[in-house]
Protein backbone atom coordinates (compact mmCIF):
# COMPACT_ATOMS: atom_id res chain seq x y z
CA UNK A 1 0.00 0.00 0.00
CA UNK A 2 2.83 2.60 0.78
CA UNK A 3 4.22 1.95 -2.60
CA UNK A 4 1.33 2.62 -4.27
CA UNK A 5 0.98 5.72 -2.37
CA UNK A 6 4.33 6.65 -3.15
CA UNK A 7 3.99 6.19 -7.00
CA UNK A 8 0.90 8.28 -6.94
CA UNK A 9 2.43 11.20 -4.79
CA UNK A 10 5.62 11.12 -6.79
CA UNK A 11 4.31 10.06 -10.59
CA UNK A 12 6.23 6.92 -10.30
CA UNK A 13 9.25 8.37 -9.89
CA UNK A 14 10.26 7.05 -6.06
CA UNK A 15 9.47 3.65 -4.60
CA UNK A 16 10.24 1.46 -1.49
CA UNK A 17 12.53 -0.54 -1.87
CA UNK A 18 12.23 -4.51 -0.40
CA UNK A 19 15.05 -7.15 0.60
CA UNK A 20 15.78 -9.75 -1.84
CA UNK A 21 18.74 -11.78 -2.36
CA UNK A 22 19.18 -11.23 -6.17
CA UNK A 23 19.50 -7.93 -7.76
CA UNK A 24 18.56 -7.58 -11.32
CA UNK A 25 20.67 -4.38 -12.50
CA UNK A 26 19.23 -2.16 -15.37
CA UNK A 27 15.49 -3.22 -15.88
CA UNK A 28 15.44 -1.67 -19.12
CA UNK A 29 18.43 -4.46 -20.28
CA UNK A 30 17.65 -7.43 -17.94
CA UNK A 31 14.43 -7.31 -17.43
CA UNK A 32 14.75 -10.89 -19.32
CA UNK A 33 16.40 -12.22 -16.34
CA UNK A 34 13.41 -11.82 -14.60
CA UNK A 35 11.63 -14.69 -15.98
CA UNK A 36 14.07 -17.31 -14.57
CA UNK A 37 13.43 -16.01 -10.53
CA UNK A 38 10.50 -16.28 -8.45
CA UNK A 39 9.00 -12.88 -8.12
CA UNK A 40 9.46 -12.60 -4.16
CA UNK A 41 13.07 -13.36 -4.67
CA UNK A 42 14.33 -10.35 -6.77
CA UNK A 43 14.08 -6.79 -7.41
CA UNK A 44 15.49 -4.15 -10.25
CA UNK A 45 17.67 -1.68 -9.53
CA UNK A 46 16.96 1.44 -12.33
CA UNK A 47 20.20 2.29 -13.51
CA UNK A 48 19.07 4.81 -16.47
CA UNK A 49 17.24 6.75 -13.21
CA UNK A 50 13.77 5.94 -14.80
CA UNK A 51 12.95 6.03 -10.77
CA UNK A 52 14.45 5.85 -7.47
CA UNK A 53 14.48 4.10 -4.44
CA UNK A 54 13.61 6.74 -1.82
CA UNK A 55 15.50 5.78 1.43
CA UNK A 56 18.58 5.43 -1.20
CA UNK A 57 17.89 8.44 -2.73
CA UNK A 58 17.67 10.97 0.19
CA UNK A 59 20.72 9.19 2.12
CA UNK A 60 22.86 9.93 -1.17
CA UNK A 61 21.78 13.43 -1.57
CA UNK A 62 22.51 14.67 1.93
CA UNK A 63 25.76 12.34 2.51
CA UNK A 64 27.48 13.52 -0.88
CA UNK A 65 24.97 15.73 -3.09
CA UNK A 66 25.04 15.66 -6.57
CA UNK A 67 28.59 14.76 -6.84
CA UNK A 68 29.08 11.03 -8.43
CA UNK A 69 25.88 10.60 -7.52
CA UNK A 70 25.06 7.31 -9.57
CA UNK A 71 27.99 5.32 -8.03
CA UNK A 72 27.25 6.84 -4.18
CA UNK A 73 23.10 6.24 -4.81
CA UNK A 74 23.77 2.72 -6.56
CA UNK A 75 26.43 1.67 -3.51
CA UNK A 76 23.49 3.29 -0.82
CA UNK A 77 21.18 1.18 -2.12
CA UNK A 78 23.54 -2.29 -1.76
CA UNK A 79 24.06 -0.97 2.01
CA UNK A 80 20.42 -0.66 2.66
CA UNK A 81 19.00 -4.11 0.75
CA UNK A 82 22.11 -6.16 1.04
CA UNK A 83 21.84 -8.68 -1.54
CA UNK A 84 23.70 -11.92 -2.59
CA UNK A 85 23.59 -11.47 -6.41
CA UNK A 86 23.77 -9.12 -8.63
CA UNK A 87 22.89 -9.94 -12.44
CA UNK A 88 23.17 -7.78 -14.84
CA UNK A 89 23.27 -7.80 -18.86
CA UNK A 90 24.30 -4.22 -19.59
CA UNK A 91 27.97 -5.00 -19.58
CA UNK A 92 28.93 -1.00 -20.00
CA UNK A 93 27.93 0.43 -16.55
CA UNK A 94 30.99 0.92 -14.84
CA UNK A 95 29.45 0.78 -11.56
CA UNK A 96 29.36 -3.04 -11.53
CA UNK A 97 32.89 -3.51 -11.75
CA UNK A 98 33.52 -1.49 -8.34
CA UNK A 99 30.47 -3.51 -6.22
CA UNK A 100 33.36 -5.77 -4.99
CA UNK A 101 35.53 -3.43 -4.00
CA UNK A 102 33.38 -2.12 -0.84
CA UNK A 103 31.19 -5.10 -1.04
CA UNK A 104 33.62 -8.60 -1.51
CA UNK A 105 30.65 -10.85 -0.30
CA UNK A 106 28.02 -9.99 -3.41
CA UNK A 107 28.29 -11.99 -6.30
CA UNK A 108 28.33 -10.21 -9.24
CA UNK A 109 27.28 -12.01 -12.77
CA UNK A 110 27.23 -10.61 -16.01
CA UNK A 111 25.32 -12.23 -19.31
CA UNK A 112 26.44 -10.92 -22.40
CA UNK A 113 23.57 -9.30 -24.66
CA UNK A 114 25.75 -7.29 -27.29
CA UNK A 115 28.17 -8.25 -29.62
CA UNK A 116 31.39 -7.01 -28.36
CA UNK A 117 34.81 -4.94 -30.61
CA UNK A 118 37.80 -3.85 -29.54
CA UNK A 119 36.51 -0.84 -27.59
CA UNK A 120 34.76 -3.08 -25.13
CA UNK A 121 37.51 -5.18 -24.65
CA UNK A 122 40.12 -2.20 -23.75
CA UNK A 123 37.00 -0.45 -21.53
CA UNK A 124 36.87 -3.78 -19.66
CA UNK A 125 40.57 -4.28 -19.00
CA UNK A 126 40.30 -1.07 -17.07
CA UNK A 127 38.41 -2.30 -14.48
CA UNK A 128 39.33 -4.11 -11.90
CA UNK A 129 40.58 -7.79 -12.33
CA UNK A 130 38.20 -9.20 -9.72
CA UNK A 131 35.16 -7.39 -10.32
CA UNK A 132 33.38 -10.00 -11.52
CA UNK A 133 32.28 -13.71 -10.68
CA UNK A 134 30.44 -15.02 -13.33
CA UNK A 135 30.13 -13.56 -16.96
CA UNK A 136 28.10 -15.62 -19.61
CA UNK A 137 29.39 -15.11 -22.94
CA UNK A 138 27.99 -15.37 -26.73
CA UNK A 139 30.93 -17.97 -27.31
CA UNK A 140 34.39 -19.19 -27.09
CA UNK A 141 35.83 -16.19 -28.97
CA UNK A 142 34.59 -13.48 -26.39
CA UNK A 143 35.94 -16.09 -23.24
CA UNK A 144 39.19 -16.13 -25.12
CA UNK A 145 39.07 -12.65 -25.13
CA UNK A 146 37.66 -12.02 -21.26
CA UNK A 147 39.99 -14.73 -20.18
CA UNK A 148 43.26 -12.12 -20.59
CA UNK A 149 41.40 -9.98 -18.05
CA UNK A 150 39.27 -12.07 -15.57
CA UNK A 151 39.69 -15.38 -14.21
CA UNK A 152 39.70 -17.61 -17.11
CA UNK A 153 37.34 -20.82 -14.61
CA UNK A 154 34.17 -17.71 -14.47
CA UNK A 155 33.94 -17.18 -17.77
CA UNK A 156 31.11 -19.92 -19.57
CA UNK A 157 30.32 -19.34 -23.06
CA UNK A 158 26.15 -20.26 -23.32
CA UNK A 159 25.34 -18.37 -26.77
CA UNK A 160 22.72 -15.72 -26.91
CA UNK A 161 20.37 -16.54 -23.38
CA UNK A 162 17.25 -14.88 -24.89
CA UNK A 163 17.52 -16.74 -28.57
CA UNK A 164 18.25 -20.00 -26.22
CA UNK A 165 14.82 -19.00 -24.35
CA UNK A 166 12.47 -18.49 -27.48
CA UNK A 167 13.79 -20.77 -29.84
CA UNK A 168 10.96 -23.08 -31.08
CA UNK A 169 11.14 -25.38 -34.24
CA UNK A 170 7.98 -24.70 -35.86
CA UNK A 171 6.11 -24.63 -39.29
CA UNK A 172 7.72 -21.64 -41.50
CA UNK A 173 5.74 -19.31 -43.53
CA UNK A 174 7.43 -20.72 -46.93
CA UNK A 175 5.97 -17.94 -49.04
CA UNK A 176 7.15 -15.16 -46.70
CA UNK A 177 10.37 -13.41 -45.78
CA UNK A 178 10.57 -11.61 -42.59
CA UNK A 179 12.59 -7.86 -42.47
CA UNK A 180 13.72 -7.07 -38.99
CA UNK A 181 13.94 -3.22 -39.23
CA UNK A 182 16.73 -1.08 -37.92
CA UNK A 183 14.83 2.30 -37.68
CA UNK A 184 14.79 4.75 -34.66
CA UNK A 185 13.75 8.07 -35.39
CA UNK A 186 15.32 8.43 -38.94
CA UNK A 187 16.39 5.76 -41.84
CA UNK A 188 19.62 4.57 -42.48
CA UNK A 189 20.36 3.99 -45.83
CA UNK A 190 20.88 0.85 -45.57
CA UNK A 191 17.17 0.37 -44.13
CA UNK A 192 15.73 2.15 -47.63
CA UNK A 193 17.86 0.37 -50.11
CA UNK A 194 17.06 -2.88 -48.56
CA UNK A 195 13.16 -1.95 -48.23
CA UNK A 196 13.18 -0.91 -51.94
CA UNK A 197 15.28 -3.99 -53.10
CA UNK A 198 13.52 -6.43 -51.29
CA UNK A 199 10.06 -5.33 -52.35
CA UNK A 200 11.07 -5.82 -56.17
CA UNK A 201 12.35 -9.07 -55.64
CA UNK A 202 9.60 -10.39 -54.00
CA UNK A 203 7.32 -8.94 -56.68
CA UNK A 204 9.29 -11.23 -58.94
CA UNK A 205 9.19 -14.00 -57.15
CA UNK A 206 5.76 -14.20 -56.10
CA UNK A 207 6.31 -13.64 -52.29
CA UNK A 208 5.33 -11.01 -49.45
CA UNK A 209 7.27 -9.75 -46.71
CA UNK A 210 6.65 -8.64 -43.08
CA UNK A 211 8.55 -6.28 -41.21
CA UNK A 212 9.55 -6.56 -37.24
CA UNK A 213 9.82 -3.11 -36.08
CA UNK A 214 11.94 -2.27 -32.75
CA UNK A 215 9.45 -0.07 -31.36
CA UNK A 216 6.19 -0.18 -29.33
CA UNK A 217 4.45 1.93 -31.72
CA UNK A 218 4.91 2.27 -35.78
CA UNK A 219 6.32 5.76 -36.47
CA UNK A 220 4.02 7.40 -38.80
CA UNK A 221 7.21 8.47 -40.75
CA UNK A 222 7.50 4.88 -41.24
CA UNK A 223 4.81 3.97 -42.66
CA UNK A 224 4.50 7.48 -44.81
CA UNK A 225 8.22 6.42 -46.60
CA UNK A 226 6.54 3.07 -47.40
CA UNK A 227 3.50 4.49 -48.81
CA UNK A 228 5.04 7.37 -50.57
CA UNK A 229 7.83 4.74 -51.94
CA UNK A 230 5.22 2.13 -53.41
CA UNK A 231 6.61 -0.34 -51.02
CA UNK A 232 3.36 -2.58 -51.95
CA UNK A 233 4.55 -6.57 -51.55
CA UNK A 234 4.92 -5.82 -47.66
CA UNK A 235 1.87 -7.47 -45.46
CA UNK A 236 2.31 -6.69 -41.94
CA UNK A 237 4.45 -4.88 -39.78
CA UNK A 238 4.92 -6.21 -36.06
CA UNK A 239 5.49 -3.92 -33.38
CA UNK A 240 8.04 -4.90 -30.54
CA UNK A 241 5.72 -5.33 -27.61
CA UNK A 242 8.32 -6.51 -25.54
CA UNK A 243 12.29 -8.43 -25.48
CA UNK A 244 10.58 -11.50 -26.63
CA UNK A 245 9.12 -10.08 -29.95
CA UNK A 246 12.01 -10.40 -32.54
CA UNK A 247 12.68 -14.14 -31.37
CA UNK A 248 9.17 -15.62 -31.36
CA UNK A 249 8.27 -14.04 -34.61
CA UNK A 250 11.73 -15.29 -36.23
CA UNK A 251 10.78 -18.89 -35.38
CA UNK A 252 7.89 -18.56 -38.12
CA UNK A 253 9.54 -17.32 -41.19
CA UNK A 254 11.46 -19.80 -43.28
CA UNK A 255 14.02 -16.93 -44.09
CA UNK A 256 15.19 -13.58 -41.89
CA UNK A 257 16.44 -10.69 -43.44
CA UNK A 258 18.87 -8.35 -41.53
CA UNK A 259 21.32 -5.61 -41.51
CA UNK A 260 24.55 -6.37 -39.55
CA UNK A 261 23.52 -6.59 -35.78
CA UNK A 262 23.48 -8.60 -32.82
CA UNK A 263 20.12 -10.84 -34.04
CA UNK A 264 21.75 -11.61 -37.08
CA UNK A 265 24.47 -13.91 -35.11
CA UNK A 266 22.09 -14.96 -32.96
CA UNK A 267 19.76 -16.24 -35.19
CA UNK A 268 22.63 -18.01 -37.46
CA UNK A 269 23.44 -20.06 -34.15
CA UNK A 270 20.74 -22.50 -34.09
CA UNK A 271 20.74 -23.13 -38.19
CA UNK A 272 17.77 -19.89 -39.10
CA UNK A 273 18.23 -19.25 -42.36
CA UNK A 274 19.64 -15.31 -42.26
CA UNK A 275 20.34 -13.06 -45.50
CA UNK A 276 22.65 -10.24 -44.17
CA UNK A 277 23.23 -7.27 -45.90
CA UNK A 278 25.11 -3.96 -45.30
CA UNK A 279 26.82 -1.21 -47.27
CA UNK A 280 30.62 -1.36 -45.38
CA UNK A 281 32.38 -1.85 -48.49
CA UNK A 282 30.61 0.66 -50.55
CA UNK A 283 31.40 4.39 -48.26
CA UNK A 284 34.86 5.37 -46.41
CA UNK A 285 34.53 5.70 -42.68
CA UNK A 286 32.41 9.04 -42.75
CA UNK A 287 30.44 8.53 -45.10
CA UNK A 288 28.90 5.47 -43.95
CA UNK A 289 28.32 6.70 -40.68
CA UNK A 290 26.26 9.89 -41.76
CA UNK A 291 24.15 7.65 -44.22
CA UNK A 292 23.96 5.15 -41.27
CA UNK A 293 22.50 7.35 -38.63
CA UNK A 294 26.15 7.22 -36.95
CA UNK A 295 27.08 3.67 -36.87
CA UNK A 296 30.35 2.80 -36.60
CA UNK A 297 31.84 0.91 -39.98
CA UNK A 298 34.27 -0.37 -38.22
CA UNK A 299 32.36 -3.32 -36.26
CA UNK A 300 31.22 -4.70 -39.82
CA UNK A 301 34.88 -5.93 -40.13
CA UNK A 302 35.41 -6.46 -36.23
CA UNK A 303 32.79 -9.19 -36.50
CA UNK A 304 34.41 -12.37 -36.95
CA UNK A 305 31.41 -14.16 -38.28
CA UNK A 306 31.58 -11.36 -41.84
CA UNK A 307 35.19 -12.45 -41.77
CA UNK A 308 33.89 -16.26 -41.88
CA UNK A 309 30.90 -15.65 -43.99
CA UNK A 310 32.22 -17.22 -47.14
CA UNK A 311 31.74 -17.59 -50.15
CA UNK A 312 31.11 -13.96 -50.71
CA UNK A 313 27.76 -13.13 -51.44
CA UNK A 314 26.35 -16.50 -50.37
CA UNK A 315 24.60 -15.39 -47.07
CA UNK A 316 25.84 -11.85 -46.48
CA UNK A 317 26.58 -9.17 -48.33
CA UNK A 318 29.05 -6.04 -48.10
CA UNK A 319 28.01 -4.52 -51.36
CA UNK A 320 24.16 -3.04 -51.45
CA UNK A 321 23.47 -2.96 -55.40
CA UNK A 322 20.69 -5.22 -56.49
CA UNK A 323 22.90 -7.66 -58.14
CA UNK A 324 24.48 -8.73 -54.58
CA UNK A 325 21.27 -8.28 -52.80
CA UNK A 326 18.75 -10.96 -55.47
CA UNK A 327 21.74 -13.30 -55.76
CA UNK A 328 22.21 -13.26 -51.89
CA UNK A 329 18.50 -13.63 -51.42
CA UNK A 330 18.49 -16.52 -53.84
CA UNK A 331 20.99 -18.50 -52.56
CA UNK A 332 19.37 -18.86 -48.85
CA UNK A 333 15.80 -18.84 -49.72
CA UNK A 334 17.15 -21.64 -52.51
CA UNK A 335 19.39 -23.74 -51.19
CA UNK A 336 18.35 -27.22 -49.46
CA UNK A 337 18.70 -28.32 -45.54
CA UNK A 338 21.91 -30.07 -46.14
CA UNK A 339 23.83 -27.28 -47.62
CA UNK A 340 22.41 -24.77 -45.54
CA UNK A 341 23.79 -26.77 -42.03
CA UNK A 342 27.15 -27.36 -44.04
CA UNK A 343 27.72 -23.97 -44.78
CA UNK A 344 26.59 -22.76 -41.05
CA UNK A 345 29.24 -25.27 -39.62
CA UNK A 346 31.85 -23.70 -40.86
CA UNK A 347 31.77 -20.79 -38.98
CA UNK A 348 33.70 -21.87 -36.22
CA UNK A 349 33.01 -18.02 -34.48
CA UNK A 350 29.60 -18.46 -34.52
CA UNK A 351 27.61 -17.93 -30.99
CA UNK A 352 26.89 -21.16 -29.24
CA UNK A 353 23.12 -22.68 -29.14
CA UNK A 354 21.90 -23.90 -26.11
CA UNK A 355 19.01 -24.74 -25.91
CA UNK A 356 16.39 -23.99 -23.26
CA UNK A 357 19.94 -22.29 -21.37
CA UNK A 358 20.80 -25.75 -19.61
CA UNK A 359 24.12 -24.94 -18.92
CA UNK A 360 23.26 -21.26 -17.51
CA UNK A 361 20.70 -23.22 -15.01
CA UNK A 362 23.08 -25.30 -14.07
CA UNK A 363 25.40 -22.97 -13.66
CA UNK A 364 23.21 -21.10 -11.34
CA UNK A 365 21.60 -24.36 -8.99
CA UNK A 366 25.86 -24.76 -8.47
CA UNK A 367 26.87 -21.92 -6.80
CA UNK A 368 23.91 -22.28 -4.43
CA UNK A 369 20.60 -20.17 -6.19
CA UNK A 370 18.46 -22.83 -7.62
CA UNK A 371 15.99 -22.35 -4.69
CA UNK A 372 15.55 -18.93 -6.25
CA UNK A 373 14.72 -19.80 -9.20
CA UNK A 374 10.98 -20.77 -10.61
CA UNK A 375 9.81 -24.12 -9.92
CA UNK A 376 10.18 -24.86 -13.63
CA UNK A 377 13.86 -24.42 -13.61
CA UNK A 378 14.58 -25.51 -9.65
CA UNK A 379 13.09 -29.12 -8.97
CA UNK A 380 16.25 -30.96 -10.46
CA UNK A 381 19.34 -30.18 -12.82
CA UNK A 382 18.18 -29.92 -16.35
CA UNK A 383 19.81 -32.83 -18.08
CA UNK A 384 22.37 -32.29 -20.81
CA UNK A 385 20.76 -33.22 -24.36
Amino acid sequence: MLNIILNFLTFGKFYLGKKRDVLIFDATTSNFLSLYFEDNEFSFFYSRKEKFEIIAFIITLFKHGFKNFGQNYFFNYLKIYKPKFIFSMWIFNKNLYYVKNKFSNIKVIIVQGYRMFRDDYELLSSYPSNCVDLFFTFREKDRNNLKKKFNVNSIIPIGSIKNNHYYENKDKFKNKLLFFSEYKFEFSHDEKIILKTLDKYCGMNNLKFDIQHRHKDIPKNYLKYLKKNRIFNKDKIFKRNDYSSPYKNSNNYHTLVLTNSTLSDEFISNYKRVVALSSHEDFDDKKYSELNCGKRRQINFDNPMFKEMLPRNFSWTANLNEKNIFATLDNVIKCNKKKWIEHVDKYSNRFLYDKNNKIFINKLIEIGIGSKLKNNFQVKKIEKQ
